[in-house]
C-alpha cells in the first residue's frame, strides 16, 4: 500500500475555489455542531428511563460510550472513504453521500426508542463524516496555491469552536424549551440541504500523480519513528485530545450535577398533577404522584441521590414515562437550566477557542527565531499553565469556576496553530500526508475515541468530579512530553528541510 504526498497545489487559486471553500466551511461547521450537541443534551439522556433504567449501575459508561462509538466508526472507515478519493472517485459525490447520511443518522438519534437504537444511530453518524474528513482539506489544498493555502485552511479550521459553540447552545436551548432532549437531534436534519447542495457542485481539479511519487507506508512509518519531535508532539497531542474530547463530552453533564437542586413540596406534587400545556408536560397520574409524598420536605437532594429513590418508587414503565416531568418540577429555581448553561459553556468555548489559536499562532512564530524548540515551549508551557486552571474548575464555586474554564481553554488550545505547523516542518513532503494520517489516527484511537468512556466508567464506580480529577494527570504528561521535544526540534526541522 502506497500514500500519495502533499500537492504542490495550482500555480494561483482554482476558479470557484470561494464557493466551494464556503461550502466545506459549512459542513465543516455542521461537522461539530453534531458532536457537540449530543454532550449538550447528556443531562437529560442520563435522567431518561426510557433510555437508561434509573438504576442502571453502568449508566454513565453506556453514555460515554454513545459518543466514543461515533469516533470509533469515523476514526475506521475514514481509511476507506480515503482509499476511494485516491481512486479518482468524484469527491463531491462522497462528501454529498456522507453529509446526507451523518444528517439523516444525527436526526434520527432522536427517534430513539431504547439505548440500542440510539448507539446504532451514533455509529452511522461515524460512517457519515468518515466519507468528509479526508477529503475535505484534500480538496483545499487542491484549490488553493501554497501561499493562499494556510489562511483558507485557517478559515476552515475555525468551524471548530464555533461549531462546537453552537451545538452547546442549540442542544441545551432546544431541549429545555421542549423539556425532551429528542429535539436537539431533529434540528441536524438541516444538514441534508447542504448533502443536497454537494450533488450539484462541479468537481474540481486535483493533480496527476505518477508511480514515482508514491511512498511505501512502511518506509514512511520508520521515517516518523526515528523522528523524535514528530513523535514527541503526536504523543504530547493525544494526551492533551484525551483531555479535550473526554471533559468537552461530559462538561455539561457535570456541571448540572454538581449545582443542580431538588426539592419536594405539596406545591410540587400538585404541579404534577396538573401538568403544563406551556411547558410541553403531560399530567402525572396521581397514584403515581402519591408515591411520591415521602419525598416531601426531606432535605434538598441532588440528581444521584433522586434517581436511586424515584427507581425504587417507580416501575420501569411508570419511570421512563414521567422520571423526566418529575425531575423538571422538583428543581429548584437556583439550579441552572440546560439551556443557560450550554449557552455559558458555548461562548466561552468559542470566545477562548479563537484568542487561543491566534495566541499560539502569533506567540509561535515570534519564539520560532528567537528560542531553541520555540513552538514547543509554547505548546508546553500552555499546557502546564493549564493544569492549575483545570483543578480550578473542579474545586471553585460558580461563577467563578466559568473563570478557571475559560484559562483552561486558553491554555489547552493554544497548540492548534504551533502543533501541526511544527509537524508539517519536521517532515519532508513526500511523506507529509503520512504523517499527518498517522497524527490523525493516534490521537483519535488513543485520545477522545476512549476518553468518553473511561470517565464514564470512573463515575459508575466514584462520581464525575473523580473522574475529571484524574483526566489532569494527562494535561501533566502532555505538557512535559512537549517540553522534551524543544531540544530536537531544529534539528529535526533542518533535517526535513
Amino acid at each position: 500500500m502506497a500514500v500519495i504526498p502533499n500537492s504542490p497545489g495550482p500555480a494561483s487559486v482554482v476558479p470557484g475555489a470561494g464557493g466551494m471553500l464556503a461550502l466545506l466551511l459549512g459542513i465543516n461547521l455542521f461537522n461539530y455542531i453534531d458532536r457537540q450537541v449530543l454532550s449538550a443534551v447528556l443531562p437529560r439522556l442520563a435522567r431518561d428511563a426510557s433510555i437508561l433504567a434509573l438504576d442502571d449501575p453502568n449508566a454513565q459508561l453506556k453514555l460515554g460510550l454513545l459518543t466514543s462509538a461515533f469516533m470509533a466508526t469515523y476514526m475506521t472507515l475514514s481509511l476507506f472513504f480515503g482509499w476511494l478519493d485516491s481512486r479518482g472517485v468524484r469527491r463531491w459525490v462522497i462528501l454529498g453521500v456522507g453529509v446526507s447520511l451523518w444528517s439523516l443518522a444525527s436526526g434520527s438519534s432522536g427517534l430513539a426508542t431504547g439505548y440500542a437504537m440510539l448507539l446504532a444511530t451514533r455509529c452511522l453518524v461515524g460512517i457519515g463524516e468518515a466519507a468528509y474528513g479526508p477529503i475535505a482539506s484534500a480538496m483545499i489544498a487542491d484549490l488553493y496555491p501554497v501561499d493562499r493555502r494556510g489562511k483558507a485552511m485557517a478559515l476552515f479550521n475555525m468551524a471548530i469552536p464555533v461549531g462546537s459553540a453552537l451545538g452547546f447552545v442549540i442542544g441545551g436551548t432546544l431541549a429545555d424549551y421542549y423539556n425532551d432532549w429528542r429535539y436537539a437531534f431533529y434540528a441536524t436534519f438541516a444538514g441534508l440541504v447542504l448533502g443536497v447542495v454537494c450533488f450539484s457542485m462541479r468537481e474540481p481539479p486535483r493533480p496527476a500523480v505518477t508511480p514515482a511519487d508514491r511512498v511505501p507506508y512502511l518506509v514512511a512509518l520508520r521515517e516518523l519513528w526515528g523522528n523524535r519531535s514528530y513523535v514527541l508532539c503526536c504523543t504530547g497531542m493525544t494526551a492533551i485530545v484525551f483531555v479535550i474530547g473526554g471533559v468537552a463530552a461530559w462538561i455539561p453533564a457535570y456541571v448540572f450535577e454538581r449545582e443542580s437542586k431538588f426539592v419536594f413540596t405539596a406545591q410540587t406534587l400538585d404541579d404534577l398533577r396538573a401538568g403544563d400545556a406551556k411547558d410541553h408536560r403531560e399530567p402525572v397520574p396521581a397514584d403515581i404522584v402519591a408515591r411520591l409524598q415521602p419525598l416531601v420536605d426531606e432535605p434538598m437532594q441532588r440528581q444521584p441521590e433522586l434517581k436511586k429513590q424515584l427507581a425504587s418508587m417507580l416501575t420501569p414503565p411508570e419511570a421512563a414515562a414521567h422520571a423526566n416531568a418529575i425531575f423538571d418540577v422538583a428543581t429548584t429555581k437556583d439550579s441552572p437550566t440546560l439551556g443557560g448553561l450550554t449557552t455559558t459553556f458555548g461562548g466561552i468555548l468559542v470566545v477562548g477557542g479563537f484568542l487561543a489559536t491566534a495566541l499560539g499562532a502569533w506567540i509561535g512564530e515570534r519564539l520560532r527565531t528567537r528560542i531553541r524548540g520555540g513552538y514547543f515551549w509554547v505548546i508546553g508551557i500552555g499546557a502546564l499553565i493549564a493544569f492549575p486552571c483545570y483543578l480550578g474548575i473542579l474545586y471553585a464555586p460558580f461563577p467563578l469556576a466559568w473563570v478557571f474554564t475559560f484559562l483552561t481553554i486558553i491554555g489547552l488550545f493554544l497548540h492548534t496553530g504551533p502543533a501541526f505547523t511544527l509537524l508539517a516542518n519536521v517532515t519532508r513532503s513526500r511523506i507529509r500526508a503520512t504523517a499527518f494520517a498517522i497524527n490523525i489516527l493516534v490521537i483519535h484511537l488513543l485520545g477522545d475515541s476512549i476518553s468518553p468512556i473511561i470517565i464514564g466508567a470512573v463515575a459508575d464506580a466514584s462520581n464525575l468530579q473523580t473522574a475529571f480529577l484524574l483526566m489532569s494527570v494527562m494535561i501533566l504528561l502532555g505538557g512535559t512530553l512537549w517540553i522534551l521535544g524543544a531540544k530536537t526540534l531544529d534539528a529535526d526541522t533542518a533535517k526535513a528541510a
